[in-house]
């Protein structure tokens, strides 16, 4: 992903995991979901028009797009159903899908870039892509809060840091050993809020049913 688009992916992920935390209503994060994500989908076209029309050259520049088109799609998804109240259980079956291409484009990331600190960060947004499907499509609505609070730490570790990072030349000086611990510690964390969840009732008021749970992301 470009700096630009990454730093920017952050405030999506921020106010779309506050959203799931209960911050914020689904209505008021649906604008900033078609802003980033149509702006995902102009910058996959022109990196698609602008690049190698043969080649590795071109094949790199496919990979990269796959990954911003993930983005692009999810962040639409949920403003189409944040506008119309839709059901959010679709939403969910994609994002299970997208969790599975995650995997993908952290393989890509390790073994074809060689880029091991974004290997790492496409391991954690597996994670994140995988407490979406549990939320939305399987209905297990106790991971609501846990998910939402991952989305939000998300935000601030694999998106605006490392964007605000390459955008002043300063990402290549950032040990792999920094990335990789600082993913382990965010996805520990979110583990130890998904215990305490799994461990207390749920308050009468977020019973509900989550097959019309909108998806903050």
């Amino acid at each position: 992903m470009s700096s630009l688009s990454l730093m920017f992916v952050g405030s999506v992920l921020l106010l779309n995991g506050l959203g799931l935390l209960g911050v914020v209503g689904p209505k008021a994060t649906a604008p900033v979901n078609v802003f980033i994500g149509s702006a995902l989908v102009i910058t996959v076209l022109s990196a698609v028009l602008s690049g190698p029309t043969s080649g590795s050259g071109q094949l790199d520049v496919v990979l990269g797009a796959t990954g911003f088109l993930l983005f692009a799609f999810t962040y639409l998804y949920v403003a189409f159903n944040n506008f119309g109240s839709l059901p959010g259980n679709g939403l969910g079956w994609y994002c299970g899908w997208a969790a599975l291409v995650s995997v993908f484009l952290a393989v890509v990331n390790f073994v074809r870039f060689s880029d091991v600190k974004f290997g790492f960060i496409w391991l954690s947004w597996v994670i994140l892509f995988s407490a979406f499907f549990f939320v939305l499509a399987l209905g297990q609505g106790w991971l609501q809060r846990p998910t939402g609070w991952l989305a939000v730490l998300q935000a601030v570790t694999t998106t605006t840091i490392p964007g605000a990072l390459q955008l002043t030349g300063t990402w290549e000086e950032v040990n792999s050993t920094v990335v990789a611990t600082v993913q382990i510690v965010v996805i520990a964390v979110f583990l130890v809020l998904v215990a305490r969840s799994r461990a207390t009732p749920p308050e009468p008021e977020m019973l509900r049913d989550t097959r019309d749970l909108e998806l903050q992301r």
